[in-house]
């Protein structure tokens, strides 16, 4: 190039960076940047005076505490300085707030909870792992889901339907009692990791309960869909949560993302670091869609072949839960909502994705608790063995009326929570508790802090204390005190059965095993994530239970 041309686009170049327009940009991006970030929060921002935590991280607030924190615990603490009601700011000066206090929390979950949406990043995320189902719609068309699907999980279902947990249970007793067997010395036990076993026996069972359908992963270590849900969980952390929610704000990925197209390209995302776990997601999903396809074409067609007329309460005699969502499928009844191919298939994937992850987080730390309590764990065994020696599959009745199982039970899901945390998002500018809430807020459900709330449970409040149970506080709110399953028309529709299953699993490990911690000094290591999974695993040592 010869130096006259050099000189020509010299010139350009120079007019340019000294063009007027340029100065001006800079000028307002800069001044945007800095009235999004400081400017609007402690400003102009009608919720500048709620108190909270400082600004934090310059960039992305509080946002580094919280994923590198144990779930639900930065809130805690700031709730213990700040109070029932607290502000918090997160990345780009975007406010978060979070109440405690009953009539908040009823606003928000129940009375205008159409208003009080999950937001969308969150239901993207949701939907990736558990399908567009119960768990992520919302409105009119979560109304008519839930109503088609209320009478699956009514009492007389729940009922009949216990006796469908003992098989994997048994299979699961039977297997640790083996390995205590092999061991060169039985009655020093061994360790065990129990969140793998607890995973595999709630998979067996709400495939079993759900669906009709016998995985026995317990008995199957290279089960096709256990490998697939261990790869999701031991995905779980807080920096993956934060790249999922910046990679579902994306416009059109969480589509590609769920396509054969992205599945089959999956391994670009392998070329850096940063994304290399989406390759591994959309693997396990790909699985874990293939074989929820399966189940539910074969659940189709025997309700094609079998003929059923309509009102019978039953598919081939079967109780599994998609039996009873089939014929709301297959209804012919004028006006009755039916839910459509697409509609079934997001309901396998929330049965499998939301009904055994969070029951095995569950029956982990209970677990976990009674090892680090055995005069509990003693009165429990005292309480189930007079039950298991006159029946070892004691039926729902039974279970329900066993008050220490009850109390223990109920006490871990409020310690520690399988989900200690969701979000709402306000729809609309609002008050609440007379704070003004701009359109767009976020809203913070901090679970575990309003389970282990002192003001409603008392000094003693983040201690397991099974006790506590019979003989409830005064301030105690039966439904926003404790908000494991949360509340109002997104309250989890598999409660009762959650906790059944919990209570059956838990009093057959009980009667036959003693659970220890599995060495001296261990420590509790929960993941800060959308279910609060124990990252090491869950080793506990396991003894047989002496003979009373």
């Amino acid at each position: 190039m010869s130096p006259t041309a050099n000189a020509t686009e010299w010139v350009y170049f120079s007019r340019f960076q000294t063009h007027p327009l340029l100065y001006i940009g800079v000028a307002i991006t800069s001044l945007l940047i800095v009235y999004q970030l400081y400017l609007w929060p402690y400003i102009f921002s009608p919720l500048r005076n709620v108190p909270g935590p400082p600004l934090g991280h310059p960039l992305f607030g509080q946002s580094p505490t919280i994923i590198n924190s144990e779930s639900g615990i930065p809130q805690r603490e700031w709730a213990k300085k700040y109070g029932p009601i607290v502000r918090v700011v997160g990345p780009f000066g975007f406010e978060r707030l979070f109440f405690l206090r009953p009539d908040p929390l009823h606003k928000v979950l129940v009375k205008d909870w159409l208003g009080y949406p999950r937001p969308s990043f969150l239901r993207k995320i949701l939907g990736l792992v558990t399908g567009y189902g119960l768990l992520t719609v919302t409105g009119e068309d979560h109304k008519q889901m839930r109503k088609a699907m209320n009478p699956a999980f009514s009492i007389p279902n729940l009922t009949a339907q216990t006796y469908m947990y003992y098989d994997p249970i048994y299979g699961l007793v039977q297997l640790i009692a083996s390995e205590l067997d092999a061991q060169k010395q039985p009655k020093g036990g061994k360790v065990i990791p129990v969140y793998e076993w607890m995973s595999k026996v709630t998979l067996d069972i709400i495939c079993e309960t759900a669906f009709g359908y016998r995985t026995d992963s317990i008995h199957n270590p290279h089960n096709e869909l256990a490998e697939a849900y261990e790869s999701l969980v031991n995905l779980q952390s807080g920096p993956n949560i934060a790249k999922m929610i910046l990679a579902m704000s994306i416009p059109g990925l969480s589509t590609l993302m769920l396509s054969d197209l992205g599945h089959r390209y999956r391994n670009i995302f392998r070329l850096t670091k940063f994304t290399s776990d989406i390759a591994t997601l959309l693997g396990a999903m790909h699985t874990i869609k293939r074989i929820s396809r399966e189940m539910l074409s074969q659940k189709m067609r025997a309700s094609s072949d079998s003929g059923i007329a309509e009102g019978d309460s039953e598919l081939h005699g079967k109780k599994d839960i998609m039996s009873i969502l089939v014929r709301a499928r297959t209804s012919e009844i004028e006006g009755q909502y039916k839910m459509s191919d697409e509609a079934m298939m997001d309901q396998v994937l929330t049965f499998l994705g939301a009904g055994h992850e969070t029951t095995a987080s569950g029956l982990a730390w209970t677990l976990w608790l009674l090892a680090q309590d055995q005069y509990s764990q003693d009165k429990l065994r005292h309480e189930i063995r007079p039950v298991f020696a006159q029946n070892d599959r004691p039926d729902y009745k039974t279970l329900k009326d066993l008050k220490w199982l009850d109390c223990v039970i109920m006490e871990s899901l409020r310690v520690m929570p399988p989900v200690p945390i969701t979000v709402r998002k306000a729809e609309k500018t609002d008050y609440i508790e007379g704070i003004l809430v701009p359109k767009g807020t976020l809203l913070w459900i901090p679970i575990r802090v309003v389970n282990t709330w002192k003001e409603i449970w008392g000094e003693d409040s983040e201690e397991f204390r099974p006790k506590r149970w019979l003989d409830l506080p005064k301030e105690y709110h039966p439904s926003l005190s404790l908000l494991s399953f949360i509340a109002g028309p997104h309250a989890c529709i598999g409660k009762t059965m959650a906790i059944v299953e919990m209570k059956a699993v838990l009093a057959a490990l009980i009667a036959n095993f003693r659970f220890e911690p599995a060495y001296e000094g261990q420590k509790a290591h929960p993941a800060a994530a959308i279910t609060m999974k124990p990252t090491d695993g869950m080793p506990l040592r396991v003894r047989k239970a002496s003979q009373p």
